[in-house]
């Protein structure tokens, strides 16, 4: 049995942040490290900057508290805890660092004590700025947890400036402190969905995210070695952090600006919410002349699939057979508020012949995912709220489906696509290990095996390979053109099903998963079309879903 890495952990104060606890208790049940040592920060100094007493600084905490209150959660990621129940046993080094956290002297007289632990890795929490020796005394350095508005150090915390200024997108990271302050060697990145009406909510998403980043680095270094984090590194060089970093409040105007902006986007929020359904009307848009010839079309021509009143078809996924097109659908009844399975029949021309349901099941079920073994036809589709991926097979194409088996079970995992390629099956999932905090649309994991039928599937070294809200959910088939492997992928940023990209696989090995965007599609060709989520074909058919909004008084 491998050796646990040896930890060390530098905190301010025993009592921290939920999230930063949930990291702490992660690690200290784990089989992959081993806490040796805690040093705190006994005078509890914190560097932040000239705290700015302005009136748009005053402006600004008004507003977080405010906020607070009106949108506590569940699981609120700042909620005080006590650390020092995980440490008992453990040694404990208490300093005094004054005024000095700048310098060596910090840890001289102490740094052949923390030597004498030979720690693998240092886990920083707090705001203590480090440099010297103590950066290199661990074999992998000090690791710190680092989110996009650390850059705003006038004690305003992450997650601020993206909601008032409308980001679409929050980023998080995990890294390796350098010599410089300023430089930082990231060895995980990740993009969350900006909450574009709560500071707080939007903390709670990005906080609780952030918190799976270190177990999970940590157990992949202890399980695969230095070769994993060298290709993290390597992975991640080209992000930069906090290159821009603004050391004091902005102006009141400025402030005010942003705030007012804020205001308006949550009202229109607000409005949304009142006057429109969260279900949408989605309907389908084919061509039947591009297909692979053409991997990316002009989407303003297509036909449109229109579904009757009551219900929506979006998540197409079409099969061509005997001369005709069967498209299938998430079949969604806004009366239940819940989706089934159903098969669309077209002629060669495109005209709907039928349309029939074929899976029903207690829970909501969608995207489903068909594909061929030979001459038999079997399907994946969502049940995220049964907490499975389950497959089915097809006993008379395309109305007569069975139930096979649970490939996993005990998960939150959205829209499972399947990729056969260099004699194995690959499986692409989006996962939600947040606790339904954030959601699944920000994280993709990857699985393969040799048998689709055996529970053999093993979990890719890099998972999750994608950690980013405008890139990671699946939106369709994966495919080949012209030699290379191309991946549909939803943009969720801003809004949920706002775009889809495609994206090119670059390598996909058992120890390697690397893609690129090449195409971002909107539903730019009609303003009335408010986002796109699904992009599939097969020979000369193309197929994807777009949607508008739908007003709660008016019935479809």
């Amino acid at each position: 049995m491998k050796e646990k890495l040896k930890t060390g952990i530098l905190l301010n104060n025993y009592l921290i942040p939920s999230w930063e606890y949930q990291i702490l208790k992660d690690l200290h049940n784990s089989d992959f490290a081993k806490i040796v040592i805690v040093i705190r920060n006994k005078s509890g100094y914190s560097f932040a900057g000239k705290r700015e007493k302005s009136l748009a600084h005053a402006v600004i905490k008004l507003l977080e508290k405010t906020d607070r209150v009106i949108f506590k959660r569940r699981l609120d990621y700042d909620l005080k805890k006590d650390v020092s129940d995980l440490f008992q046993d453990i040694p404990q080094l208490d300093m005094n660092s004054g005024n000095d956290s700048y310098s060596e002297s910090f840890f001289k007289h102490t740094f052949n004590e923390i030597a004498k632990f030979n720690l693998d890795i240092i886990i920083k929490f707090g705001f203590h700025i480090l440099n010297g020796d103590i950066l290199k005394i661990a074999k992998y350095g000090i690791w710190a947890n680092s989110i996009d508005n650390h850059k705003f150090i006038n004690e305003i915390n992450s997650g601020f400036w993206e909601v008032v200024r409308n980001c679409p997108v929050t980023n998080s990271a995990l890294v390796i402190l350098k010599e410089d302050a300023e430089e930082k060697e990231v060895i995980f990145n990740s993009w969350e969905l900006t909450c574009p009406f709560s500071i707080n909510v939007n903390r709670n998403n990005v906080y609780w995210r952030t918190s799976l980043f270190m177990p999970r680095i940590m157990n992949g270094l202890h399980k695969y070695g230095d070769n994993y984090l060298n290709r993290l590194k390597n992975k991640f060089k080209s992000v930069s952090i906090n290159k821009d970093k603004l050391l004091q409040t902005p102006s009141f105007l400025t402030t005010a600006r942003n705030i007012f902006n804020y205001f308006a986007i949550a009202a229109k929020t607000i409005r949304k919410k009142l006057f429109y359904t969260d279900a949408f009307n989605w309907q389908l848009l084919f061509d039947i002349k591009n297909g692979n010839n053409s991997y990316l079309p002009d989407f303003s021509s297509f036909q449109k699939i229109l579904s009757p009143k009551g219900i929506f078809w979006a998540d197409p996924f079409v099969v061509a057979k005997n001369d005709n097109y069967y498209i299938f659908v998430e079949e969604f009844i806004y009366k239940t508020n819940k989706a089934h399975i159903s098969v669309l029949k077209l002629d060669n021309n495109g005209n709907l012949l039928s349309s029939e349901k074929i899976i029903e099941r207690p829970y909501h079920m969608s995207y489903p995912f068909i594909f061929r073994i030979d001459t038999t036809y079997y399907m994946i589709p969502e049940t995220c709220k049964n907490k499975t991926i389950e497959l089915y097979k097809c006993i008379d194409f395309p109305y007569k489906w069975e139930f096979d088996r649970n490939i996993m079970g005990n998960l939150s995992a959205v829209d499972t696509t399947l990729f056969y390629y260099n004699n194995k099956w690959w499986l692409f999932t989006s996962l939600d290990q947040t606790d339904n905090i954030s959601g699944c649309s920000t994280e993709l994991f990857l699985f393969f095996t040799d048998d689709i039928f055996s529970d053999d599937w093993v979990s890719h070294p890099d998972n999750p390979i994608v950690s980013d809200v405008r890139t990671a959910r699946p939106a369709g088939k994966l495919f080949i053109h012209e030699g290379k492997i191309y991946r549909p992928s939803q943009d969720c940023s801003g809004r949920y099903g706002k775009g889809f990209n495609l994206n090119h696989v670059t390598k996909l090995t058992e120890t390697e998963y690397n893609e690129t965007v090449l195409s971002e599609v909107e539903p730019v060709w009609d303003e009335k079309l408010k986002g796109t989520h699904t992009f599939n074909f097969e020979k000369d058919f193309t197929i994807i879903d777009v949607y508008s909004f739908r007003k709660r008084l008016k019935v479809k």
